[in-house]
């Protein structure tokens, strides 16, 4: 799987690609994601059911929610990944 994330980081134009766990793009906005990656670790990231707890950048699905908190105005093209709905019960 491999999507792209086009966006700004202050003023700057900027891209980043995820493909299978693995960032490539605009160095700085890489160590931006990697930084905001490892100050979540612990914490769950995605919506219920499918949240990450740690190595959030193994998934798909929380690569792209940490890529968007980094960048403004992100558009993502290519396999985005889409979340599930919730499961029976949860509370959203």
């Amino acid at each position: 799987m491999r999507f792209e994330a086009a966006g700004k980081l202050g003023i700057n134009e900027v891209r980043v690609a995820w493909q299978d766990g693995i960032l490539s793009g605009n160095q700085l906005a890489i160590r931006m994601v990697l930084i905001q990656a490892a100050n979540l670790e612990g914490e769950l990231v995605g919506p219920v059911g499918q949240q990450t707890g740690t190595k959030h950048l193994r998934s798909a699905l929380s690569a792209m929610l940490i890529i968007d908190r980094v960048l403004t105005e992100a558009v993502f093209t290519g396999e985005v990944p889409e979340p599930g709905s919730a499961p029976p019960g949860a509370v959203i």
